[in-house]
Order: C-alpha cells, then structure tokens, then sequence
C-alpha cells in the first residue's frame, strides 16, 4: 500500500507541474542568460526598510500576502500559491491569482524590487488594488506601454517621462509614493490620488494625477485605503524586497 500510495503522489505531482506549464501564456518565451548586454543597477536596488516600515516581503515568507478572490479584488481566498525561489525571492506561479496585501494602506512610499525572466511580461503593483503601475518586458524598445506606466488611472496618450527599464533577468526597482483620494465627511471625493513613480532610479513620473481606475479595477470604485495587489497575468517574473512607509 505505501508504494502504491508513493507511486500515486508521484503521478500526481507530474500531472501538477504539467498543470502549471500548460498554465504559462503560449506567448512566453524565457530570456537566455547573457543574451543582452548588462545594464547598470538601480541605485536602489538592496534599499533596507526604514524604521516604521511595514515589510510586506523579505524572502523569508508570504504571510503578509493572501491569494484574491477571482473576480473579487477585495476579498482573500486563502494562503498566497506563489513559490519562494532562491535569492530571496517569490515567483509569480500562472494561474494560481495575484496576491493581495491583508492589511490596508492610505498614503504610502513603496519599494519594490522585480525581474523580469522572459517576454511578453504583464504584470503590476496595483496600490489599493486599483491603481496599476504596470510591469512589462520592453527593454531596448519604443514601441508598446512602457514599464512603470500608469495606463489604468491616466487619461489615454500620458506617458513616462522616460523608458528606464533594465534588461530581462536583471533586478529592478519601483521606487512609488502614492497619495490616496481624499473625501469629505459625506463621502464625497474632494480630492483627486496622485503617484510619483521612480523606475530605477528614474523618475517617469512626477506627482502625477490620477483619475478613477479603468478596466476590471473600475468596478471597485475608489476609497480612501485598500491593499496592495501583486498582478499574476499567466506569466512568471519575480519579486523581492517589498516594503512601504506609511505617510503621516
């Protein structure tokens, strides 16, 4: 019985890995190692938590993260599925649903390291899980939505400042400081979010406003705190070292 028990936990483990490559967009394709020509590192890349920093992500667990609820961008759904790799790292696993924060924040400054592993990449920190900044794979490229872009909460044709992004398989940094809508005691919004975003080092935008959030996060509407939300899109990259201050 035990063999047979083994030889089953066997199969069915290889009929989950199946699972999950069969989950990969079609469309992706992994990055060869010293395929690009090294880029210069972000002078934040490593940054340390400040004192009164709330770690969401040290390389040590998931515990401050929980799976969403499908369709519900509000509601957890259980334990995070994504898998802690080396480095200190967490990969994003396709189809296992984006992670989201269990605590809330209003007004924060957020540091978060990512890396991209091959294209297409669509992912994205999502502040209150509605304002996406977005993360792609467009290294050396014109064409197509920058990364760092904030193409859900802006009005069509506004842009970064500039195109920062590193090469795949390298670290990179989101330097963002977020600044929530702000209403009155009626519940009426008095004033519009606001977001400077630093890729790199870069910044690509500079308190830029922010308007109601499209696509599937427009149906949250806006408020005054939510989580974080970590995009999972059908194709794997990686993140570490995710932190944010809380802005009095």
């Amino acid at each position: 019985m035990k063999r047979i028990a083994v030889f089953l936990t066997l199969i069915a483990t290889g009929l989950s890995a199946f699972a999950a490559e069969e989950a990969v967009d079609s469309r992706f394709v992994l990055a060869k190692p010293g395929a690009q020509l090294a880029t210069p590192e972000s002078p934040t890349l490593g940054a340390k938590a400040p004192a009164g920093a709330v770690v969401l992500f040290d390389g040590k667990n998931l515990n401050a993260w929980a799976k969403k609820a499908g369709k519900d961008w509000l509601k957890e759904d259980g334990p995070a599925k994504w898998k802690l790799v080396d480095g200190g790292a967490v990969e994003v696993v396709p189809a296992s649903d984006s992670l989201i924060s269990h605590q809330k924040f209003g007004d924060v400054r957020l540091h978060a390291e990512f890396r991209t592993l091959g294209a297409p990449t669509n992912s994205g920190i999502y502040f209150q899980a509605r304002y996406e900044v977005d993360i792609n794979e467009t290294y050396g490229r014109t064409d197509g939505n920058a990364c760092g872009n904030l193409g859900n909460c802006t009005p069509k044709g506004t842009t970064p400042k500039a195109r920062a992004s590193r090469a795949p398989l390298e670290w990179q940094t989101l330097d963002i400081e977020f600044t929530a809508p702000r209403f009155d005691a009626a519940g009426k919004k008095i004033a519009k979010p606001r977001a400077t975003v630093r890729l790199n080092g870069v910044e690509i935008y500079h308190d830029q406003e922010l308007d109601p959030p499209t696509g599937a996060a427009g149906r949250l509407g806006e408020a005054a705190t939510g989580p974080l939300m970590l995009q999972e899109h059908g194709m794997p990259l990686q993140f570490r070292n995710i932190w944010v201050l809380e802005k009095k």
